[in-house]
């Protein structure tokens, strides 16, 4: 029997390269398909907890930054007065008013009456209504009380440029005495007269002076 070994040669030459073409083909990887979407990058979702931060609009054309505002400070309490004013508005009438009592050496023809609206207790002010009543005609009357240690006073002195014998002038004070004051207050008056100019002091006490109870509606001059 004969033998074809030239036949078996070349079977398994082929056999050989057909497996080694099979492997190559294996090892090479797969290539990309044509025109493939591109990879979308994954979504970032906000948590609850982190709110997305607010959009900030820009200031429309031509607006101004408004200057900063400065802190406003504490106003500074008031200072009380010493001596509260006197309310004016409703007086005594004359005949409800003491007479005060003139020194020896008044010289003008004026007559004092006055009243408190309460004691003139030590440390509590007390509104002193004078009323000043000229018996002839003058100018220029003036009425204060004069200044004195341990007494303290809010008000002004009267100042009238004209004078007539049948009216009255008045004028409000407020008093606050202290434990060491004097027992009476001097009140000065002064006026001219064609012939010349006179005045006086009159005495005004101020333990157990006369406190007003019947009033009128006559307004302060």
């Amino acid at each position: 029997m004969r033998t074809n070994y030239p036949d078996v040669s070349f079977r398994l030459t082929t056999a050989v390269m057909l497996a080694a073409a099979l492997l190559a083909g294996c090892a090479k990887p797969a290539p990309a398909p044509e025109n493939a979407p591109p990879a979308t990058p994954p979504q970032v979702v906000p948590t609850p907890d982190a709110p997305p931060p607010a959009e900030t609009l820009p200031p429309p054309e031509g607006a101004q930054a408004s200057p900063a505002q400065p802190t406003p400070e504490a106003p500074s309490p008031a200072e009380p007065s010493a001596v509260p004013k006197p309310t004016a508005a409703i007086e005594p009438s004359i005949e409800s008013m003491s007479v005060a009592t003139p020194s020896a050496k008044a010289s003008v023809a004026v007559d004092v009456r006055y009243s408190f609206d309460s004691a003139p207790l030590p440390g509590q002010p007390a509104t002193l209504h004078l009323a000043a009543l000229p018996r002839v005609n003058g100018s220029n009357l003036r009425v204060s009380v004069k200044e004195v240690a341990g007494v303290e006073l809010a008000s002004g002195p009267l100042n009238q440029q004209k004078n007539n014998g049948s009216d009255v002038y008045r004028r409000q004070y407020s008093v606050t005495r202290s434990m060491n004051s004097p027992m009476q207050l001097r009140v000065l008056v002064t006026m001219d007269y064609d012939s010349g100019s006179a005045f006086g002091f009159y005495s005004v006490p101020l333990d157990g002076g006369t406190i007003s109870q019947k009033r009128d509606s006559v307004k302060q001059r």
